[in-house]
C-alpha cells in the first residue's frame, strides 16, 4: 500500500513527531528528519537506514519512503519544496543519495538549530540554513545514477486518482482522459510506484474508508461504496487483504494506525 501526499506545496513546513510510524508513501518535495532522540527505521526505494540520535537524513523528491519506530524516537521533520533549493535540485534531479544519513559540523549545528526548526517567517534564513546544511550532506554522501522520472506525469497521475478514486475508475480511462497510451501509463506506473494500478487504487480507497469508519456513524455497506467500491463483497475481500481484520473489527477497535504528525508552521509562496 502507497500514500500519495498531494498536499506537499508550502516552500516549508515543519513537524515535530513522537515515536513516529508512517506507510509507504511519496510526495514532490524534499524530506529532511533530524533525530533529536532514540531510534528509527527508514526505508527508501527499498533500501533500509538505521538512523540514530543526533543524526540527520534526507529523503529526494518521489522517493517511495516510510519511518518506523520499534522502541521510541523524537524527530523533528522539515519537508520543504524544490522549487525552494533549485541548485540543488538540479544537481540531484535523477539521482539517489548513496547514504541519506549524514552528521553536521558543530557550526552548522548551531546555525541549524537556531533556525531551520523555528516557527519563523525568515524564509531567507531558512534557505540559507538548507543550503548550508545541504553543503554538508553532499560532503559525506555521493550521487547514483537512477532510471529517469517524469515528476510533473507522475504528480499528475497520482493527484487525479486521489480526486477520482470515489468513482469508477480504471487505468484506460485515466490514460484516455490525460492523452497518454494505455500500454506506456501502465509500464509507467508499475515502474515508477512499484504496484499494480489496482492494488494502489484499491490501498487509496481501503485508507478512506478506515477515516470514514472512525470518522462516521454511516453503515458499512455505505462507506463500501463512498469508498469507489462497486459492490459490498469486494469492499470486504480488500478491506481484509489489506488490513487484516473486518470493517466491523476495525470499527469496534478503533486502532492508531500511525503516530500523527503535528505540524509547528507554514510557509507560503
Amino acid at each position: 500500500m502507497l500514500l500519495y501526499e498531494a498536499h506537499h506545496f508550502d516552500l516549508i513546513t515543519n513537524y515535530y513527531s513522537m515515536n513516529l510510524n508512517f506507510p509507504s508513501h511519496i510526495h514532490r518535495c524534499f524530506e529532511l528528519i533530524f533525530l533529536d532522540d532514540g531510534e528509527m527505521e527508514v526505508i527508501i526505494n527499498q533500501r533500509r537506514f538505521h538512523l540514530k540520535a543526533g543524526q540527520f537524513l534526507l529523503i529526494l523528491p518521489y522517493e517511495i519512503h516510510s519511518l518506523l519506530t520499534k522502541t521510541q524516537s523524537r524527530a523533528n521533520i522539515c519537508i520543504f519544496s524544490p522549487d525552494y533549493v533549485q541548485t540543488f535540485q538540479r544537481m540531484t534531479e535523477n539521482s539517489a543519495l548513496e547514504n541519506p544519513i549524514f552528521n553536521l559540523s558543530p557550526e552548522a549545528h548551531t546555525l541549524i538549530s537556531r533556525t531551520l526548526f523555528q516557527d519563523t517567517t525568515n524564509l531567507l534564513e531558512h534557505k540559507a540554513s538548507l543550503y548550508y546544511l545541504l553543503s554538508e550532506l553532499m560532503g559525506q554522501t555521493t550521487l547514483m545514477n537512477v532510471k529517469k522520472k517524469d515528476p510533473e506525469l507522475l504528480h499528475t497521475l497520482l493527484t487525479y486518482i486521489q480526486e477520482h478514486f470515489t468513482e469508477s475508475l480504471s487505468l484506460k480511462s485515466i490514460s484516455d482522459t490525460l492523452g497518454y497510451s494505455y500500454n506506456y501509463l501502465s509500464k509507467y506506473f508499475n515502474a515508477n510506484v512499484r504496484m499494480s494500478f489496482a492494488d494502489f487504487l484499491n490501498g487509496t480507497r481501503i485508507n478512506y474508508a478506515c477515516y470514514l469508519l472512525r470518522s462516521s456513524g454511516k453503515s458499512i455497506t455505505e462507506i463500501a461504496y463512498l469508498s469507489g467500491f462497486e459492490n459490498i463483497r469486494s469492499f470486504n475481500r480488500n478491506f481484509v487483504k489489506i488490513k487484516l481484520c473486518t470493517p466491523k473489527e476495525y470499527r469496534e477497535n478503533q486502532p492508531l494506525m500511525f503516530i500523527d504528525l503535528y505540524p509547528i508552521n507554514s510557509k507560503n509562496t
